[in-house]
Protein backbone atom coordinates (compact mmCIF):
# COMPACT_ATOMS: atom_id res chain seq x y z
CA UNK A 1 0.00 0.00 0.00
CA UNK A 2 2.88 2.35 0.75
CA UNK A 3 4.86 1.46 -2.38
CA UNK A 4 2.73 3.38 -4.88
CA UNK A 5 2.84 6.78 -3.11
CA UNK A 6 6.55 6.30 -2.41
CA UNK A 7 7.20 5.64 -6.10
CA UNK A 8 5.11 8.69 -7.05
CA UNK A 9 7.03 10.95 -4.68
CA UNK A 10 10.31 9.52 -5.95
CA UNK A 11 9.28 10.24 -9.55
CA UNK A 12 8.40 13.84 -8.67
CA UNK A 13 11.78 14.33 -6.98
CA UNK A 14 13.59 12.75 -9.94
CA UNK A 15 11.83 15.01 -12.47
CA UNK A 16 12.49 18.09 -10.36
CA UNK A 17 16.20 17.32 -9.99
CA UNK A 18 16.54 16.55 -13.71
CA UNK A 19 14.78 19.78 -14.70
CA UNK A 20 16.96 21.79 -12.31
CA UNK A 21 20.15 20.26 -13.70
CA UNK A 22 19.05 20.94 -17.28
CA UNK A 23 18.30 24.56 -16.39
CA UNK A 24 21.69 24.97 -14.71
CA UNK A 25 23.45 23.45 -17.71
CA UNK A 26 21.63 25.78 -20.09
CA UNK A 27 22.62 28.78 -17.98
CA UNK A 28 26.26 27.66 -18.05
CA UNK A 29 26.23 27.20 -21.82
CA UNK A 30 24.45 30.52 -22.43
CA UNK A 31 27.11 32.24 -20.32
CA UNK A 32 29.78 30.62 -22.49
CA UNK A 33 27.99 31.84 -25.62
CA UNK A 34 28.00 35.39 -24.22
CA UNK A 35 31.73 35.19 -23.55
CA UNK A 36 32.39 34.00 -27.10
CA UNK A 37 30.45 36.94 -28.58
CA UNK A 38 31.84 39.52 -26.16
CA UNK A 39 28.40 40.30 -24.75
CA UNK A 40 27.42 40.69 -21.09
CA UNK A 41 25.54 37.82 -19.43
CA UNK A 42 23.02 37.85 -16.57
CA UNK A 43 21.20 34.71 -15.37
CA UNK A 44 18.06 36.74 -14.56
CA UNK A 45 17.17 40.18 -15.90
CA UNK A 46 14.80 42.91 -14.80
CA UNK A 47 11.86 43.77 -17.03
CA UNK A 48 12.82 47.43 -16.53
CA UNK A 49 15.75 46.87 -18.92
CA UNK A 50 13.22 47.07 -21.78
CA UNK A 51 11.19 50.30 -21.96
CA UNK A 52 7.42 49.95 -22.33
CA UNK A 53 7.49 46.17 -22.18
CA UNK A 54 3.88 45.97 -20.99
CA UNK A 55 2.59 47.17 -24.37
CA UNK A 56 3.84 44.06 -26.20
CA UNK A 57 1.53 41.05 -26.49
CA UNK A 58 4.16 38.44 -25.65
CA UNK A 59 4.63 39.88 -22.17
CA UNK A 60 0.91 40.16 -21.40
CA UNK A 61 0.31 36.41 -21.11
CA UNK A 62 0.19 34.40 -17.90
CA UNK A 63 1.93 35.05 -14.59
CA UNK A 64 5.23 34.26 -12.82
CA UNK A 65 7.07 35.86 -15.74
CA UNK A 66 10.86 35.72 -15.96
CA UNK A 67 13.64 36.86 -18.26
CA UNK A 68 16.44 34.30 -17.99
CA UNK A 69 19.89 33.68 -19.45
CA UNK A 70 20.20 37.06 -21.11
CA UNK A 71 23.10 37.98 -23.37
CA UNK A 72 23.23 41.67 -24.26
CA UNK A 73 25.47 44.30 -25.78
CA UNK A 74 25.72 46.90 -28.53
CA UNK A 75 26.12 46.15 -32.23
CA UNK A 76 26.56 48.90 -34.82
CA UNK A 77 25.12 51.50 -32.47
CA UNK A 78 22.01 49.55 -31.47
CA UNK A 79 21.13 47.69 -28.28
CA UNK A 80 20.92 43.94 -28.78
CA UNK A 81 19.98 40.96 -26.64
CA UNK A 82 19.02 37.30 -26.70
CA UNK A 83 17.18 35.83 -23.72
CA UNK A 84 14.86 33.07 -22.55
CA UNK A 85 11.40 34.32 -21.63
CA UNK A 86 9.27 32.14 -19.37
CA UNK A 87 5.74 32.51 -18.08
CA UNK A 88 3.10 30.33 -16.43
CA UNK A 89 -0.57 29.80 -17.23
CA UNK A 90 -3.09 28.17 -14.90
CA UNK A 91 -2.67 26.92 -11.35
CA UNK A 92 -2.35 23.59 -9.58
CA UNK A 93 -2.94 20.62 -11.86
CA UNK A 94 -3.63 22.97 -14.77
CA UNK A 95 -0.37 24.86 -14.31
CA UNK A 96 1.89 24.98 -17.38
CA UNK A 97 5.18 26.80 -17.92
CA UNK A 98 6.16 28.11 -21.35
CA UNK A 99 9.63 29.00 -22.61
CA UNK A 100 10.87 30.69 -25.74
CA UNK A 101 14.15 32.28 -26.80
CA UNK A 102 13.73 35.89 -27.91
CA UNK A 103 16.00 38.08 -30.03
CA UNK A 104 15.77 41.79 -29.20
CA UNK A 105 16.76 44.88 -31.17
CA UNK A 106 16.54 48.56 -30.20
CA UNK A 107 17.64 50.84 -33.01
CA UNK A 108 17.41 54.55 -33.67
CA UNK A 109 16.73 53.62 -37.30
CA UNK A 110 13.42 51.96 -36.33
CA UNK A 111 10.14 53.85 -36.19
CA UNK A 112 7.42 51.22 -36.06
CA UNK A 113 3.71 51.27 -35.30
CA UNK A 114 2.80 48.93 -32.46
CA UNK A 115 2.05 45.51 -33.96
CA UNK A 116 2.16 41.78 -33.33
CA UNK A 117 2.43 39.03 -35.92
CA UNK A 118 2.27 35.30 -35.21
CA UNK A 119 1.41 32.07 -37.04
CA UNK A 120 -2.32 31.87 -37.69
CA UNK A 121 -4.15 28.80 -36.38
CA UNK A 122 -7.69 27.45 -36.73
CA UNK A 123 -8.89 29.29 -33.61
CA UNK A 124 -7.75 32.59 -35.09
CA UNK A 125 -9.61 31.82 -38.31
CA UNK A 126 -12.74 30.89 -36.38
CA UNK A 127 -12.87 34.00 -34.22
CA UNK A 128 -11.87 36.08 -37.25
CA UNK A 129 -15.29 35.26 -38.66
CA UNK A 130 -16.73 37.14 -35.67
CA UNK A 131 -14.68 40.28 -36.16
CA UNK A 132 -11.36 39.47 -34.47
CA UNK A 133 -8.80 41.68 -36.17
CA UNK A 134 -6.48 40.14 -38.74
CA UNK A 135 -4.78 42.50 -41.20
CA UNK A 136 -4.69 40.65 -44.53
CA UNK A 137 -3.09 41.58 -47.86
CA UNK A 138 -5.25 40.69 -50.82
CA UNK A 139 -2.23 40.49 -53.16
CA UNK A 140 -0.30 38.23 -50.74
CA UNK A 141 -2.61 35.29 -49.97
CA UNK A 142 0.29 33.12 -48.75
CA UNK A 143 1.22 35.56 -45.98
CA UNK A 144 -2.44 36.20 -45.12
CA UNK A 145 -3.15 32.47 -44.76
CA UNK A 146 -0.07 31.80 -42.62
CA UNK A 147 0.01 34.77 -40.27
CA UNK A 148 -2.18 36.76 -37.90
CA UNK A 149 -1.18 40.44 -38.01
CA UNK A 150 -2.72 42.85 -35.51
CA UNK A 151 -2.32 46.42 -34.25
CA UNK A 152 -4.27 49.62 -33.70
CA UNK A 153 -2.86 51.76 -36.52
CA UNK A 154 -3.69 49.54 -39.49
CA UNK A 155 -2.62 52.03 -42.15
CA UNK A 156 0.84 52.47 -40.62
CA UNK A 157 1.20 48.71 -40.20
CA UNK A 158 0.37 48.15 -43.85
CA UNK A 159 3.06 50.67 -44.83
CA UNK A 160 5.60 48.91 -42.59
CA UNK A 161 4.80 45.49 -44.04
CA UNK A 162 6.22 46.05 -47.50
CA UNK A 163 6.52 43.30 -50.11
CA UNK A 164 10.06 42.59 -48.89
CA UNK A 165 8.87 42.16 -45.29
CA UNK A 166 5.97 39.96 -46.37
CA UNK A 167 8.33 37.82 -48.45
CA UNK A 168 10.59 37.32 -45.42
CA UNK A 169 7.70 35.96 -43.36
CA UNK A 170 6.43 33.77 -46.18
CA UNK A 171 9.90 32.23 -46.49
CA UNK A 172 10.27 31.75 -42.71
CA UNK A 173 7.08 30.13 -41.37
CA UNK A 174 6.48 30.01 -37.64
CA UNK A 175 7.98 33.37 -36.67
CA UNK A 176 6.33 35.59 -34.07
CA UNK A 177 7.28 39.26 -33.88
CA UNK A 178 6.37 42.18 -31.62
CA UNK A 179 7.31 45.67 -32.73
CA UNK A 180 6.75 49.26 -31.71
CA UNK A 181 8.73 52.50 -31.77
CA UNK A 182 12.43 51.67 -31.89
CA UNK A 183 12.08 48.11 -30.56
CA UNK A 184 11.64 44.71 -32.17
CA UNK A 185 11.29 41.25 -30.57
CA UNK A 186 11.54 38.09 -32.71
CA UNK A 187 10.94 34.52 -31.51
CA UNK A 188 9.25 31.23 -32.23
CA UNK A 189 6.60 30.45 -29.62
CA UNK A 190 7.66 27.73 -27.16
CA UNK A 191 11.00 27.19 -28.92
CA UNK A 192 14.25 27.36 -26.94
CA UNK A 193 17.22 27.96 -29.20
CA UNK A 194 20.27 25.78 -28.38
CA UNK A 195 22.99 27.91 -26.73
CA UNK A 196 25.45 27.20 -29.54
CA UNK A 197 22.96 28.70 -32.03
CA UNK A 198 21.95 31.89 -30.21
CA UNK A 199 24.33 34.12 -32.14
CA UNK A 200 23.11 32.68 -35.44
CA UNK A 201 19.51 33.15 -34.26
CA UNK A 202 20.15 36.80 -33.48
CA UNK A 203 21.87 37.38 -36.83
CA UNK A 204 18.98 35.67 -38.64
CA UNK A 205 16.48 37.96 -36.91
CA UNK A 206 18.61 40.91 -37.90
CA UNK A 207 17.58 40.17 -41.48
CA UNK A 208 14.01 41.11 -40.61
CA UNK A 209 15.24 44.15 -38.70
CA UNK A 210 17.02 45.38 -41.82
CA UNK A 211 13.82 45.12 -43.85
CA UNK A 212 11.86 47.15 -41.30
CA UNK A 213 14.66 49.72 -41.11
CA UNK A 214 14.90 50.09 -44.88
CA UNK A 215 11.42 49.40 -46.29
CA UNK A 216 12.18 50.74 -49.72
Amino acid sequence: MLLVPALFIGLIIFLYVRAKRKAEERTRLMQMAAAQTGWTFVPTASFSMFPGLEQFQLFSHGHSKEILNMLYGEVDGMRAAVFDYAYVTGHGKNRHRYYQTVAYYQSGKLSLPLFSVCPENMLHKLIGAFGYQDIDFGNRPEFSSKYLLRGQDENSIRRAFTDRVLSFYEANPGISTEGGGNQLFIYKAQVSVPPENVRHFWEWGRGALGLFQNPW
